[in-house]
């Protein structure tokens, strides 16, 4: 087998993968959310505080495209936003109520993920897992 092939399988499997857990997690969460909107709450989760301008450069869209979603997420009150002190017009993203529930719920999720890794796979094979798609992420942020 080629080098191009294996690369090729892996960038599928990664896709696969990638798409069924978020299947997974939609399921299992059951909330009503786009695309955009999961993967918004997820920046949110992880980096909180961010500003609109941080979170539209972390997800590499518009300004006017993550301002539509945070609307749209503040209304069903999933996230609030907060202004900053000092500057009147900034503010932060915050988790909302239903956002909160959203985290507890991902959580949940994601550790019963855990547990069916550890279940299937041994430490061993999880760490190598883990430092190959360390590895792979740098290569693929050097594109």
């Amino acid at each position: 087998m080629k080098n191009e092939n294996i690369a090729e399988e892996i960038n599928q499997t990664l896709e696969e993968l990638w798409i069924l857990i978020e299947k997974k997690e939609r399921t299992y969460t059951n909330f009503n959310l786009n695309n955009q909107q999961y993967a918004l709450l997820t920046l949110i989760i992880r980096y909180p505080s961010s500003t609109p301008s941080e979170l539209a450069e972390k997800m590499n869209i518009t300004k006017s495209a993550i301002s539509q979603q945070l609307v749209k997420l503040e209304m069903e009150g999933y996230i609030l936003r907060k202004q900053h002190a000092e500057d009147k017009r900034a503010f932060s993203v915050e988790l909302g109520e239903k956002g909160l529930c959203y985290k507890k719920e991902a959580d949940a999720y994601t550790q019963q993920l855990s547990e069916k890794y550890y279940a299937s796979l041994s430490r061993a094979e999880l760490t190598n897992f883990l430092s190959a798609l360390q590895k792979l992420t740098k290569v693929i942020d050097e594109l």
